[in-house]
């Protein structure tokens, strides 16, 4: 959430391998404008500590759940219009539709092309010199909780996942799902059973990720303000055997509450990301958003955690890094031409920013139909271009938002730019995109290879919106299950991750939109597991 606060007969899974340089002869790069180095600004990061509690065996009675909304009142931050860079074209050929044949981790055989997939590019021919395509992307492991469609948020499920082998956690807005047998099953685990019901209890917004350095799996929480002004981002850790032996209910945990930041605003809208040292975590309040480092040794000793964190920060919204070493980035738009790059190195006690050119992108309305004509972006998406997708590969960050219509792109899509902190310029800028097909907010991350892989939302073009998942290059898509209902908010997030087990492949989250048998409106969870 933000605030300040899917097997039908033609199952299929959103894959996008988005070559680094040049793909089947198309030049990815956009124009480059070059960057603005200029005088690295910095603030001294700030510092406080939360001791650590322990549960265990589910000791609460389960909760009522809340019939809450989250920010349903949420106001959205327009991105202002900068000078104007480039041509606003596409940079490389539009998204191809492909369904998944297999899902048994055997090579998927050839499928034809959708109409949907046509480029607008005037030379579709391929070159002589065409380097080979990458080998095609195999599927296997998908499994939908559907012990957890009763349980899902009325919103969106907003599916975060993390995996060590046989051992995966899942986590939605107000569930957990454990599996012992590597996806084979799932049992849901009530959250509120857990942890004590702090402030106005158990909210959403929750995320899961797998540390392998420590063999702990770190699960964030966050909680309703309460009568008194306050809310709190909750912190658990527990090793993979732990988890394993109590069934997901014993963990070491800490509290974060909101007004260590802000007296005057409580903590929504989070991320998780970790490097070769510390773990990262982030949230928005009233000043902006918040970044916090936590040292890992901290979080596998189990006891009080010494943490420093940053002021609230103009990158409203930002995720955080992954598959990051010591440095963890997040960045925010002064304009649609211009970027606002934050960065915060291990060792060091202040955080930095720098502003980096980039090529101008379509900063309008997001609007975009259903097949039954219900705008699916509207009114909750309309107006944000937030930086949700976030990645390091082979040394530079990768930053991904949604865009509107507007200029040579019919439909809303997705922007990506690959920038190098070595001199903080643009490297590359290519689109995830399509002349009929919308998409929205790719959650990013690198496999061991190197390669890009993301998790994103589509629709319209004859689809309702759907979870998908891919891997940059490729210029097609893939996904699991196709919804066929509409709605007007898909949701803030669905994960993507680099899998512990494998590094070259990657586990997904991602829910469908469907209705039961008696014609009720539902949300299916459910987790995936790809790579080449």
């Amino acid at each position: 959430m933000r605030s300040t606060g899917r097997l039908a007969a033609i199952g299929f899974v959103v894959l996008f391998v988005f070559t680094v340089l040049a793909v089947g002869g198309y030049e990815l790069s956009a124009q480059q404008p070059g960057g603005d180095r200029g005088t690295a600004q910095r603030q001294e990061l700030r510092t406080a500590k939360s001791p650590s509690r322990q549960t265990k065996g589910a000791p609460y009675p389960a909760a009522t759940p809340s019939k809450r909304i989250p920010n349903e009142d949420q106001k959205s931050h327009p991105v202002p219009t900068g000078p104007k860079v480039g041509d606003m074209k596409p940079a490389n050929p539009a998204i191809e539709i492909r369904e998944i044949t297999n899902r048994d981790g055997k090579k998927p055989e050839p499928t034809r092309k959708l109409q949907h997939a046509q480029s607008l590019f005037e030379d579709n021919s391929e070159p002589a010199n065409s380097p080979p395509p990458p080998a095609p992307l195999f599927f296997k492991d998908y499994r939908e909780l559907t012990n957890s469609i009763s349980s899902t948020s009325g919103c969106c499920p907003e599916v975060s996942a993390g995996e060590n082998g046989q051992t995966i956690m899942m986590t939605g807005n107000d569930w957990m799902a454990l599996s012992k047998n590597g996806g084979g099953s799932f049992s849901n685990i009530n959250p509120t059973t857990i942890f004590p019901q702090d402030d106005g209890g158990f909210c959403c917004d929750q995320v899961i990720v797998y540390v392998p350095k420590i063999d702990m799996f770190v699960w964030l929480l966050q909680y309703w303000t309460g009568g008194n002004g306050k809310n709190r981002i909750r912190l658990a850790a527990q090793t993979t055997p732990q988890v394993r032996a109590s069934d997901g209910t014993s963990w070491t945990y800490w509290d974060f509450v909101s007004d260590t930041f802000d007296t005057k605003s409580s903590l929504d809208y989070n991320d998780v990301a970790f490097g070769d040292s510390s773990l990262w975590w982030t949230s928005q309040n009233g000043t902006g958003r918040v970044v916090v480092r936590i040292p890992l040794a901290q979080i596998a000793a189990k006891g009080t955690i010494n943490f420093q964190y940053t002021a609230g920060t103009d990158a409203l919204w930002s995720d955080l890094t992954q598959n990051a070493t010591n440095t963890v980035y997040w960045a925010g738009h002064i304009n649609n031409s211009q970027m606002r790059v934050f960065s915060m190195r291990d060792g060091d006690g202040f955080y930095s920013w720098r502003t980096v050119n980039v090529n101008s992108w379509p900063n309008g309305t997001n609007s975009t139909k259903c097949p039954n004509g219900t705008d699916w972006m509207q009114p909750f998406e309309g107006g944000k271009h937030y930086v949700f997708g976030n990645a390091l590969q082979s040394g530079s960050v990768w930053f991904s938002w949604l865009a509107s219509a507007g200029g040579n792109f019919p439909q809303p899509h997705v922007q990506m730019v690959k920038i190098s902190p070595a001199t903080w310029t643009l490297q590359q800028q290519v689109q995830v995109w399509n002349p009929t097909i919308a998409f929205q907010d790719a959650y990013l991350s690198t496999n061991s290879q190197g390669e890009l892989g993301m998790e994103i939302a589509f629709g319209s073009g004859g689809f309702y919106p759907s979870s998908s998942v891919g891997v940059w290059g490729d210029f097609v898509v893939y996904y699991p299950r196709l919804s066929n209902r509409c709605i007007t908010r898909w949701g803030d997030y669905n994960h993507s991750r680099r899998a512990a087990s494998n590094g070259a492949e990657w586990i997904a989250g991602g829910y469908t939109n469907d209705k039961d048998g008696s014609g009720n409106s539902i949300v299916i969870p459910h987790y995936l597991r790809f790579g080449r």
